[in-house]
C-alpha cells in the first residue's frame, strides 16, 4: 500500500477538514494520535512547541501502562497480509516498550531512609516497587525522560501512517504540526452549513508565521496541559485565581508546600543511588531520589527554610532557584556527601490537587490529561493516567465513527470512568504528598503521620511508636500500591461494566451475569494468564494475544469438553442468528475496526476463502478466543463448532502452571484464576481497552444476556454514515 505522500515539514499546512483535531503533543496527545491512527481516523495534531521535549518532565511508566503499550504493539517497515478472521496483527515489529527498554532504567525496589537514635540518616527498610500481590508481567517502574517517550510514539505513529489508505493527507513526521498555537474552538449548530452536519467542530490555530487557519472536524481533543487553552476557551468566563472560571472550573485546593525537581549527574557516597529512595531528614525536609538513564539522577527536593524560632517554613516558589535546590538537597542528605555536576533539567512546583468539573460539555470537544487533573509528580501517576485517558476515549470514538457505537450512550462513559480514576488519584496524592512533606492528614500529628506512612510501606515495622493500627495502614498501602501500579484504576457499574449493581444485571437477564465463584471483576483489567496456543504449541499470554485493534475480545472459557460440548455447539448456533450480537451490530460494507484487522494489497488468506462458504461470517468488531480445560490430546481444533474453529489461531489449551493458583497445578489454572467452573464454562467479554465488560454463563441464558449487553451501547444494523472507510 502506498504511504501518504511526504512533504517538507516547514511548508506543510494542516488540512481544512479532518476527523479529529488533537491539541498538544505530550504523552496524552501522542497516545490519542497513535490510537486514532491505528483505527484509521484522520487527525490534525498541533503543538505550540517547535520540537519534542528534550529533557526532564514526566519520567516513569507504571506496570499497567507498560501492559497497554505492549498490547498496542509495533508494526514492521514492510507489509504482511493480515487476517480479518482472527483479528491478529498484520505487522509484528518491535513494540514501543522494547524500544524504550534500550534507553531506560528499571526500578524494582524502594529504599527508605530516616534518622534514627544513633544516626542522622540510615536505611530503615526496603520494599518492592510493585508488590507481589499485584498480578502483572512488568513488576517494575520504567524510568526515562518524557522526550524519549514522545519519540517512541512518534516513530510508531509514522510507521502506522504509512499504512493509511491512499489519499490520506500528508503530515509531518509523527503526524504533528509544530509551532501551531491553539486560538479558539466551538461546536457549530447543524444548521450552520452543510458541513456542520458531519463536522460540527471548528478550530482556529495560528502558525509561527502569524497566519490563522480554520479546521473543521468531527471532534477536538484538548491535551494541552495544566494551563489548557482549550479548557479555558470552552469554559468561557474571565481569568481568576489562576484558573479561568466559567462552564468548566478546576476544583480542589493548593498548599504552600514547594518542591524543586532536577535531573543531574552527581558524585556521592550515598549507597542507594540505583534505588528509588524516599528520604526524611531530622529537620531539613524530605527528598526523593530516582535513578535515570544516561547516568542521570532525578531529585525531588522539599524547599524549606526555618524562621527565627526554628520552625520550618516553605521557600516561596518565585524565589526558588537551582542553586537553592542543590543546597537543600545537600542539607537533607547530610552526612552523605553530594557533589553536583551537569544539571540536565530543573523545575519548581507547588503541591496542589485540582480536577476539572467536566471533561466535555457536548461530547464533541473533549479534555484529557493534565487539562483535567493536576497534582504532585511524586506518585509517578500524571503521565500514566493522562495517556490512559486518551486510550480509553479513542476506542469509543472509533465505535461511534464507524457507525457501530451509540454516541449518546458510549461517549458519556469517558468522563464518568476517567474522572472517577482521577478523583482517586487526587485523594491518594493529597495524603501521600502531605506525608512526604511532613504534614499530617487532618486529625493526626506530624510524628504519627510519618510513622504511619513508614509502617504501611514496610509491613508494619517502624522506628517510632505509632498510635495507629499498623495492619490498617498495611492494607491501605496495598490498596495504594495497586492503584499506583495502574492496576487499581477500576470502573464502576455502567452500561459497559456489568457489575452486580449495573442496570442490565438488575434486568431480566441478570441471573446469567457473574456466575457463582467468579474471580474476574467487571470494570477491571483482564488478569494476565499463560496458555498454550493449540495452532502451534506456543506458550502465549492470553491478555496480549489480541492487539489493540478496536475489537471486543470474546473469551470462551470452554471448560472440560466432556461437560460443555453441547453448550459450545449451542453458542455457535446462536451466533448464526440474525439477532445475535455478532450479526446485529454489523458495520457498513467495507468498514473495518482498525488497520490491524484486514487484508493488505489484495492478499486473501485460506481462511477468508473458506469463510465465503462458512455459516460463520466474521465481524471486525468482535474476535473470539477459546480456552479449553480438557487434556490437549483429547481434542482437535477442527472438532470445535464452526464459530470457534473458524478462529483456529485463537484456540488454547489451559495447562500451564500459574504460581498464583498453585493448588491446581496444570489442571486448568486459568479457569481457576478467573473463578470459572470447568464443568460449566463461561463467556468473558473483554472491552477493546482490555477491561472486563461482562461475564455470562455458557448456556442459552448467557447468550441472550450477552446480546442484551452489547445492544445497550451498540447500533443495530449496518450504519450508513461515518468517516471514510479504512
Amino acid at each position: 500500500m502506498a504511504a501518504p505522500p511526504a512533504a517538507n515539514p516547514a511548508a506543510m499546512q494542516p488540512p481544512s477538514v479532518t476527523d479529529v483535531v488533537i491539541v498538544g503533543a505530550g504523552p496524552a496527545g501522542m497516545m490519542a494520535s497513535l490510537c486514532l491512527t491505528t483505527y484509521g481516523l484522520q487527525t490534525v495534531h498541533v503543538d505550540e512547541r517547535a520540537e519534542m521535549t528534550t529533557a526532564g518532565r514526566a519520567d516513569g511508566l507504571q506496570p499497567r501502562t507498560l501492559e497497554v503499550l505492549r498490547n498496542i504493539g509495533g508494526v514492521d517497515e514492510f507489509d504482511e497480509p493480515g487476517d480479518i478472521a482472527t483479528g491478529r496483527p498484520p505487522y509484528s515489529g518491535h513494540t514501543m516498550v522494547e524500544n524504550m527498554l534500550r534507553s531506560s532504567v528499571k526500578v524494582f525496589q524502594v529504599a527508605f531512609w530516616d534518622p534514627t537514635d544513633s544516626e542522622e540518616l540510615a536505611r530503615t527498610s526496603r520494599a518492592p516497587s510493585c508488590p507481589d500481590f499485584i498480578d502483572v508481567d512488568d513488576n517494575y517502574t520504567l524510568l526515562l525522560h518524557q522526550g524519549r517517550i514522545e519519540r517512541a510514539f512518534s516513530e510508531e505513529i509514522e510507521l502506522r501512517r504509512k499504512r493509511l489508505p491512499q489519499g490520506s493527507a500528508p503530515a509531518p513526521v509523527g503526524g504533528v504540526y509544530r509551532s501551531y498555537n491553539f486560538i479558539s474552538c466551538r461546536t457549530l449548530d447543524a444548521s450552520h452549513d452543510d458541513l456542520a452536519k458531519t463536522h460540527p467542530v471548528e478550530a482556529v490555530v495560528s502558525h509561527a508565521d502569524g497566519v490563522h487557519r480554520t479546521i473543521r472536524a468531527r471532534y477536538l481533543l484538548g491535551n494541552d496541559g495544566a494551563r489548557s487553552m482549550v479548557r479555558r476557551w470552552v469554559a468561557g468566563g474571565e481569568p481568576g485565581d489562576g484558573e479561568w472560571k466559567g462552564k468548566i472550573t478546576m476544583q480542589g485546593e493548593g498548599t504552600d508546600i514547594v518542591w524543586g525537581v532536577m535531573d543531574a549527574q552527581i558524585n556521592t557516597d550515598f549507597p542507594d543511588l540505583n534505588y528509588k529512595c524516599l528520604i526524611h531528614s531530622r529537620s531539613e525536609g524530605s527528598i526523593m531520589v530516582i535513578p535515570r538513564e544516561n547516568s542521570l539522577v532525578r531529585f525531588y527536593v522539599q524547599l524549606q527554610s526555618h524562621d527565627a524560632s526554628g520552625k520550618a517554613i516553605a521557600i516561596e516558589r518565585s524565589k526558588a532557584t537551582q542553586d537553592i535546590c542543590i543546597e537543600r538537597a545537600k542539607a537533607i542528605l547530610s552526612p552523605f556527601k553530594l557533589e553536583f555536576g551537569y544539571v540536565d533539567w530543573f523545575s519548581v512546583y507547588q503541591i496542589g490537587q485540582r480536577i476539572a468539573s467536566n471533561y466535555t460539555l457536548d461530547h464533541k470537544i473533549f479534555l484529557g490529561g493534565d487539562a483535567t487533573h493536576t497534582h504532585s509528580p511524586k506518585a509517578g501517576q500524571g503521565m500514566n493516567i493522562s495517556m490512559l485517558d486518551m486510550y480509553s476515549l479513542a476506542w469509543k470514538l472509533n465505535l461511534v465513527e464507524k457507525g457501530v457505537g451509540k454516541a449518546d450512550v458510549l461517549l458519556p462513559t469517558y468522563e464518568s470512568e476517567r474522572r472517577s480514576v482521577a478523583q482517586e488519584l487526587l485523594k491518594f496524592d493529597s495524603a501521600y504528598s502531605r506525608l512526604f512533606s511532613g504534614r499530617a492528614p487532618p486529625g493526626q500529628s506530624e510524628v504519627e503521620a510519618h510513622d504511619a506512612d513508614k509502617a504501611a510501606m514496610t509491613g508494619g515495622k517502624s522506628t517510632k511508636t505509632a498510635a495507629v493500627d499498623a495492619q490498617k495502614f498495611i492494607e491501605a498501602f496495598k490498596a495504594n500500591a495497586r492503584f499506583t501500579s495502574g492496576c487499581g484504576a477500576v470502573y464502576f457499574a455502567n452500561v459497559l461494566n456489568a457489575l452486580p449493581d449495573a442496570d442490565i444485571v438488575k434486568g431480566p437477564h441478570g441471573h446469567a451475569f457473574n456466575p457463582s465463584g467468579l474471580k474476574l471483576v467487571c470494570g477491571e483489567r483482564l488478569l494476565p494468564g499463560m496458555v498454550i496456543r493449540a495452532f502451534d504449541a506456543n506458550q502465549v499470554k492470553i491478555h496480549q494475544e489480541i492487539p489493540m485493534n478496536g475489537a471486543f475480545r470474546i473469551h470462551v472459557l470452554a471448560g472440560d469438553l466432556k461437560s460443555t460440548s453441547s453448550q459450545l455447539a449451542a453458542f455457535s448456533k446462536h451466533l448464526e442468528r440474525s439477532n445475535s450480537f455478532l450479526n446485529a451490530h454489523w458495520p457498513a460494507e467495507g468498514v473495518r475496526a482498525s488497520m490491524l484487522d484486514g487484508v493488505r494489497d489484495g492478499v486473501v488468506s485460506i481462511r477468508q476463502k473458506a469463510a465465503a462458504s462458512s455459516s460463520h461470517k466474521p465481524n471486525p468488531f468482535f474476535t473470539f478466543l477459546t480456552i479449553i480445560a480438557s487434556n490437549r490430546d483429547e481434542w482437535e481444533i477442527r472438532d470445535l463448532p464452526t464459530a470457534l474453529s473458524f478462529y483456529d489461531e485463537q484456540v488454547y489449551s489451559d495447562a500451564l502452571f500459574d504460581r498464583r493458583v498453585a493448588e491446581v497445578g496444570t489442571n486448568a489454572p486459568l479457569h481457576a484464576k478467573y473463578g470459572i467452573d470447568t464443568a460449566k464454562g463461561a463467556i468473558v467479554a473483554v472491552r477493546p481497552d482490555g477491561y472486563v465488560g461482562a461475564v455470562v454463563t455458557l448456556d442459552d441464558a448467557g447468550f441472550q444476556a450477552l446480546d442484551a449487553y452489547f445492544a445497550a451501547f451498540l447500533q443495530s444494523g449496518a450504519a450508513k454514515t461515518g468517516p471514510a472507510k479504512l
